[in-house]
């Protein structure tokens, strides 16, 4: 840590950097003030630091003992430090002579200066007190440029309630390895600041002493925090994406669900006209039973009995049909897989295929973990799709023989559950399309190609998996996978 070449040559040791004289009555005065160093320190820091540190030396020297009063000062001139030797001597007049002469700092063998690293750094010794320091170090840690020494490294740094550690120097020192530290630090009225301190055991003199190196992290914690809101604004982005998904989805899971529900009307229909020609018979009777006095307590509650019977199958009609066109709140359950085709097998009976064989090969108590009324929603849309390409091959074909195989079979620890149909089929090249939505081979009937879109989504909810293959003209198969659930006994 030398000054400039013009300033300081390193054969120019001791150079005087000062000399005042303080008279009896205590007036300060400078002597040489031409000396090339003096001149070198400006007027303002030399009245305002430098001079007040020079009378409260003076003030110790007049509390000590008789001899010689010795006292360092670091200062930092021109961007560089210097080490000065302040000597207080009273002379025969009785006036005190002070005189400053700066003092060759040595260089350790092999090192480079200090001064010339890019972040605070202090050489401490074992007890803290720090024996020589780079500019740096004095622009963050000390608020002035002159520097009475000596200074303890504890006194310098000091912790706020903001920092995550409080700063123990001897603590530290403890361990012969490296240690380190993250602090805050308030520096006069700044903003707070955060530093990660190392502190390197040196073994180059025979004093034990320290290396403090300190790196400021403020400017990196801020572009961290920056990443971090930029990375919560993101998250906050994907999730509204996909709220908006979720909503679009559910909205063609609803329109596709009424949309089979238009188609199952007139099946519905015929359900409900079934029951209500048995209670408009049985009113009838009743009645006429009753115009001929023939009614009795036995009559009437057999006939009420029969009424309430079709009233509550018309009401589990409804119900179904409510149940199958709302959008429940999702829940994973065991499902029974056979009990759910059965009823799906039922809402599609109405649509009617002369000649049909249909051939179901289940397998016992055969359970997905997955929703009722989603798997429920698969096999309609699975069975509407067949029927209504057996219902045009036949239209288009004499001597057809429509039929329909559901299968279930277990491969490789999945449960398959296959729908193989012979009808139209689709072609080769819109095999890879069927997936995609408003794809459809059925535009003259009123498709809408959301059918096999919706179907491979609720199979993804239900961790299952959807193919399909064709030959044009001959059948199309569509294979549900579904991993096995292994049942344990509570």
């Amino acid at each position: 840590m030398y000054l400039n070449d013009h300033l300081i040559s390193a054969e120019s040791f001791p150079l005087e950097a000062f000399y005042y004289i303080i008279d009896n009555n205590g007036k300060m005065s400078s002597i040489r003030e031409n000396v090339p160093w003096c001149s070198a320190i400006p007027d303002e820091q030399r009245s305002a630091k430098l001079v007040p540190a020079l009378l409260d030396m003076y003030k110790e020297f007049l509390k000590s003992e008789d001899g010689p009063f010795v006292k360092d000062l670091t200062i930092c001139v021109k961007g560089q430090l210097a080490l000065v030797e302040c000597s207080f001597v009273l002379n025969e007049g009785g006036a005190c002579e002070i005189k400053g002469n700066i003092k060759p700092q040595d260089k350790l063998k092999g090192s480079i200066s200090i001064d010339k690293l890019p972040y605070p750094i202090a050489i401490v010794k074992k007890d803290g007190e720090i024996s020589r320091f780079n500019r740096l170090f004095i622009d963050f840690f000390i608020d002035s440029p002159v520097v009475v020494m000596p200074v303890y490294i504890q006194d310098v740094i000091k912790t706020n309630v903001l920092s995550p550690e409080k700063f123990d120097y001897l603590k530290m020192t403890e361990s012969d390895a490296n240690s380190r530290a993250v602090l805050c630090h308030f520096k006069g009225t700044e903003n707070n600041q955060t530093f990660l301190l190392n502190l390197i055991p040196l073994e180059l003199t025979n004093d034990k002493l320290y290396l403090a190196a300190i790196k400021d992290l403020t400017q990196f914690i801020e572009v961290q925090q920056n990443l971090e809101d930029q990375n919560q604004e993101l998250r906050k982005q994907v999730q509204d994406e996909f709220e908006i998904n979720k909503s679009y989805e559910i909205k063609l899971l609803q329109k596709n669900r009424l949309e089979s529900l238009g188609e199952i009307a007139s099946g519905i229909f015929h359900e409900l006209n079934q029951p209500l020609t048995h209670l408009s018979l049985k009113i009838d009777n009743m009645i006429d039973r009753w115009s001929r006095g023939e009614v009795d307590e036995a009559y009437l509650m057999s006939k009420t009995e029969q009424i309430q019977r079709q009233i509550s199958r018309m009401r589990g009609i409804i119900d179904e049909m409510k149940l199958f066109s709302t959008v429940p709140d999702r829940r994973d359950d065991l499902v029974n897989v056979r009990k759910v085709l059965n009823c799906a097998l039922e809402d599609v009976r109405y649509m009617q295929v002369d000649g049909l064989i249909l051939v179901v090969s289940h397998l016992d108590d055969i359970k997905i973990n997955g929703s009722e009324n989603e798997l429920e929603q698969v096999f309609v849309n699975l069975l509407t799709n067949s029927l209504q390409s057996l219902q045009l091959k036949k239209a288009a074909e004499s001597g057809f023989k429509p039929k329909l195989k559901v299968v279930f079979k277990i491969e490789d620890d999945l449960i398959k559950i296959v729908f193989i149909d012979n009808g139209l089929g689709v072609k080769s090249e819109d095999v890879e399309n069927v997936f995609k939505p408003f794809f459809t081979t059925k535009k003259d009937i009123g498709g809408t190609g959301l059918g096999l879109f919706i179907i491979n989504n609720l199979m993804r909810k239900m961790n299952g998996a959807l193919s399909v293959d064709s030959i044009y003209g001959k059948y199309f198969k569509t294979t549900l996978s579904f991993p096995m659930i292994k049942e344990i006994d509570q």
